[in-house]
């Protein structure tokens, strides 16, 4: 159903009146800004506190400082350890982040709405007790440090993006990194970072935000309680420089040890209080947006270039609008960066001299208002729209304002805001070159691993707090009143119905998975799926895609090992268009000769991407020692991307995309019975191949003692360590232990490896570790990231850590808490429509009954601590690690130490 504007508009309005869309605004005596919005259909409740304090507020030798005061909100208060917040969040199931931005910096939770109480402990306490002291800013320093060598030196992107600001802005402060200047962030002390902290911590500049399952009266109490008495603060008024006008062209050019050429063009644009600032919204929407945008028609759909993308600021400030172009490998690149910036450039002369035609410029408006709905039928969506409107602009439903400006624009409109941008005299040009230097290495001979290992310490649990009632799983699952329909030819359907949103969420999966084809063809399935969504025989690949992103909705459909699987979420009017796109992937894709060849260079150009970063290629060699036998490794490479044929990838189309073994899930708004007629009107012809399908080979892990392979990348300052040993299959009795014993050692910073290398040691920005299953096999990965002159104790205290799991029990608190969190993050099963949908689908692709979960989170509540070190000790086998280390690491220095 494609509607104009206006209708998306009222479409907008009448959503207001069905979940009461305009919050709820209180303002405390302190200045304490409070948007709270009830939303009753699941038992959670997102809080979102923003801090008006970016990048734009430093100065001096303190760039950087509101990221790093981010980091240090997270080592505790004398009230509250720093490890005291982790524990808290992981007893309750929840989850919790931040970000930093130019403008402002966010903390969010998420926690089952039970937990309310939690949320505004630890927002209220670490307001205004955070404790800053010297040995926490030394160890925070170092992560800090590591996280801008990884995100800003390593990485090609980041590289470029530095680069770009320095030219593009000459006065403003959004000319540095938010993460700073490696000078800046080793010269923090204590002071700097408690003056910082005292200044702009405070409720008067604060928006604190609560979404979800609570009644609003009895909140207002509580927040009074918890932050009514703190000072309101003094925040100083500041006078941010204007940035000058540009008035000539500006270009830099950057040399780095990877394998795509980059450039970005990016020109000043309105602030996102402009009345200009919808226009460039609509503008980057046209130019970019899922795969019916036109850069990705005018040059990724083509194969000239391997990504393309434009998004506009839109900040407090006047920032840029940007346009981004990874380019193909070199030696393949069939045009020179210069002409496809020309092609870019004719794009954008005609934006100026005539906007977007009106036709296209509604189907845009209808794409842009959808979407914002869609995005936004969360209680975390709704929240962080709210906190960070009202931060940045002083109104919490800046958002949905701009909706309604999007709404009247005229393609005259769009060309007068284009031609005040898109100026020849006002670009700004960063290009990055491959210095040539970068390439993936497979295997090595056996390294030495360190051995000067770092005594672990212990987390401190005392004053935890996990009453019995955290450990008592619900009595129903979330999927018991899904409705299951099997269609003549054998597809199953799954449905469950609510009427919270007028949204749903349908997700499926056929079996087609990369375990179903010889490893000879390794990337097959890839190449199958992405060549299915290159359209039919009647749709070319942007019109197949169009129709849904029209509708502000994107289609998602990739392989996996077993089975292949997809989803699509649209307002409940658009049911039939997302089910008619679905059928004609699965039942009509025209494979032509183009597509597919268009498909085989992306997937060499991934290769080449992936080649760029240190995990991938740590992850690759990995692959390679750990597997058992030639066919057991899995991951596609040159030599097996090069024998797949047109012939291969449609005889493995046909072979597995079949109605049987196939399921379809739909979640939200909708009729079960108009859903099932419309199953069977557009899939009730689809038939079975007449040959069986074939079986999923269960790779074999390794039963070498143990291997190590370095793959050193020249330019890098970084690495990556993987750590491997086989796992039980889901299916295997110790499989529960086994989990469970993965959250105590390495889900999240308050992990014992979050703890151990990252909080008290000050090793890594990233460590933990994680496990993957089919139903009779594993395999367990521990990873880090670290500075490669650190690799050798990282490493080190890393696997001390694997073998005291193996060797100890852990403590009752410790499988206390890991409970908890189980029972916990049960409740956000149910958050969203396309988790339910996804969930659905999971259970019936791995043949588990619909109450599958409730039945596993009871074996885990009846697991002891003997359970844990068992499974551990099992297959945490002392001195036969499976080791792959790649980055800036010296070979012969790692093997000396």
């Amino acid at each position: 159903m494609r509607l104009t504007a206006a209708a998306v508009m009222l479409l907008v309005l009448s959503i207001s009146t069905a979940y009461a869309y305009e919050p709820q605004v209180t303002v405390l005596g302190n200045g304490l800004t409070v948007i709270t919005q009830e939303l009753h259909y699941a038992p959670v409740v997102a809080s979102v506190i923003s801090y008006r304090v970016g990048s734009r507020n430093e100065y001096g030798d303190i760039l950087g400082m509101s990221h790093f005061c981010e980091h240090l909100m997270f080592k505790g208060t004398p009230d509250m350890p720093k490890s005291r917040f982790w524990q808290i969040v992981q007893r309750d199931g929840g989850m919790a982040n931040a970000f930093t931005s130019n403008d402002c910096t966010c903390y969010f939770l998420l926690l089952p709405s039970s937990r309310l109480d939690d949320a505004l402990l630890i927002e209220s306490d670490r307001m205004v007790n955070c404790a800053i002291d010297s040995a926490e800013v030394v160890s925070e320093r170092n992560v800090v440090h590591e996280e801008r060598r990884m995100s800003c030196i390593d990485s090609p992107d980041g590289a470029l993006w530095e680069a770009l600001g320095e030219i593009a802005f000459t006065e403003h402060p959004y000319h540095n990194p938010v993460i700073g200047y490696d000078e800046n962030i080793l010269g923090y002390d204590w002071e700097k970072a408690r003056r910082y902290y005292e200044t702009y911590y405070c409720p008067s500049n604060a928006v604190l935000t609560y979404v979800g399952d609570f009644q609003t009266d009895e909140l207002l109490l509580k927040v009074e309680d918890y932050f009514g008495d703190i000072p309101p603060g003094i925040v100083p008024d500041e006078e941010i420089p204007r940035e000058p006008e540009q008035l000539e062209a500006r270009l830099v050019e950057i040399e780095h040890s990877s394998n795509l050429p980059r450039f970005v063009m990016a020109f000043h644009s309105p602030s996102g209080h402009d009345p200009d600032n919808p226009a460039m919204s609509i503008i980057s929407s046209y130019r970019s947006s899922g795969r019916s945008g036109r850069l990705e028609q005018l040059l990724v759909q083509s194969g000239l270039v391997h990504w393309a993308g434009a998004w506009n600021d839109g900040g407090i400030d006047p920032g840029l609008f940007y346009i981004f172009v990874t380019m193909n490998p070199p030696e393949e690149s069939q045009v020179t960066m210069e002409e496809v910036q020309a092609m870019i450039w004719a794009e954008l002369d005609e934006l100026t001299e005539r906007g977007i035609p009106a036709d296209r410029l509604e189907e845009l408006k209808n794409r842009y208002l959808a979407g914002e709905i869609l995005d936004e039928a969360s209680p975390l969506g709704l929240a962080m729209s709210y906190s960070l409107s009202a931060t940045m602009f002083g109104d919490p439903m800046h958002d949905s304002n701009q909706l309604e400006l999007i709404a009247g624009l005229s393609p005259g409109d769009v060309a007068a805001a284009a031609s005040s941008v898109f100026r020849r005299d006002g670009v700004n040009l960063a290009v990055l070159n491959p210095s040539g230097e970068m390439g993936m290495q497979i295997g090595g001979e056996r390294e030495a691993l360190p051995t000067d290992i770092t005594e672990p310490t212990s987390i401190n649990y005392q004053g935890l707090e996990i009453p019995d009632d955290f450990l008592v799983p619900p009595e129903n699952s979330i999927y018991e009143d899904a409705i299951e329909h099997r269609l003549d030819n054998g597809l199953v359907l799954l449905l469950k119905e609510d009427h919270t949103f007028p949204v749903v969420s349908i997700s499926f999966a056929v079996p087609i998975g990369g375990l179903r084809h010889p490893a000879v063809l390794n990337g097959l399935a890839d190449v199958v799926t992405e060549t299915m969504l290159r359209g039919t025989e009647d749709l070319d690949y942007t019109e197949f895609h169009r129709r849904l992103e029209m509708e502000g909705s994107y289609l998602r459909f990739g392989s996996g090992p077993e089975y292949s699987s997809g989803s699509v979420t649209v307002l409940s009017e658009d049911i039939a268009t997302a089910f008619q796109t679905i059928s004609d992937l699965l039942l009509r894709p025209a494979f032509r000769e183009t597509d597919f060849q268009t498909v085989m260079d992306e997937q060499r150009a991934n290769l080449e991407a992936a080649a760029e970063t240190a995990f991938s290629v740590a992850y690759d060699s990995l692959a390679a020692i750990t597997a058992g036998t030639p066919e057991d490794y899995r991951n596609p490479s040159r030599t097996t991307l090069d024998r797949i044929t047109l012939d291969e990838v449609l005889a493995f189309y046909d072979g597995g995309c079949r109605p049987e073994g196939s399921v379809i899930a739909v979640v939200g708004d909708i009729d079960p019975e108009a859903v099932m007629q419309m199953a069977v009107e557009y899939f009730g012809r689809w038939e079975n191949p007449g040959t069986p399908l074939q079986e999923a080979y269960i790779p074999v892990f390794s039963t070498e003692p143990g291997d190590t392979v370095v793959t050193f990348m020249p330019g890098r300052v970084q690495a990556t360590v993987l750590v491997a040993r086989n796992a039980p299959g889901s299916e295997m009795p110790d499989y529960p232990a086994f989990v469970t014993m993965n959250t105590i050692l390495g889900r999240g910073i308050g992990s014992r490896l979050g703890h151990s290398v990252r909080d008290e040691q000050g090793l890594a920005y990233g460590v933990g570790s994680w496990s993957t299953s089919y139903d009779s096999t594993g395999v367990f990965s521990a990873y880090l990231s670290t500075l490669a002159d650190y690799v050798p104790q990282a490493t080190s205290s890393v696997i001390a850590e694997l073998e005291r799991i193996a060797s100890e029990n852990v403590e009752d608190i410790e499988l206390r808490l890991a409970k908890a969190n189980a029972v916990g993050r049960y409740a956000f099963s149910g958050m969203s429509y396309s988790g339910q949908a996804g969930g659905l689908v999971n259970l019936y692709m791995n043949e588990r009954p619909l109450d599958y979960d409730i039945r596993y989170l009871e074996r885990v509540l009846d697991l002891q601590p003997d359970d844990i070190r068992q499974a551990a000790s099992d297959y945490l086998l002392s001195d036969q690690w499976f080791v792959s280390i790649a980055g800036g690491i010296d070979r012969d220095r790692l093997t000396s130490e």
